[in-house]
């Protein structure tokens, strides 16, 4: 699943919420901007999330999976593609 510029919320495990209290404060959850995630953990956006956002660059964090409790966000289903049926079809002149 591609997680690029996907909102989310991560709520923290103990560990992560004395590791990451620097960077967030007291909280056991944060909403984020997912930029990209592997093995490790995920890329994070640490610009405020906004749609018309257009910066070259931007700051992002790596929190790792050990930090994090869970992970909320939304997906939409893409259903089933729409495919014409199976059968005879008449031929067509040229």
């Amino acid at each position: 699943m591609a997680l690029s510029g996907t909102p989310a919320v991560f709520f923290l495990s103990p560990l992560g919420q004395q590791a990451l209290a620097p960077w967030i404060g007291e909280r056991t959850s944060f909403p984020v901007l997912m930029v990209s995630s592997d093995a490790v953990g995920a890329w994070i956006s640490l610009a405020p999330i906004s749609p018309d956002r257009q910066a070259a660059t931007e700051p992002v964090m790596l929190v790792k999976w050990d930090y994090v409790a869970t992970v909320t966000f939304e997906v939409s289903s893409e259903g089933v593609p729409a495919r014409a049926p199976i059968g005879f079809r008449p031929r067509r002149e040229p």
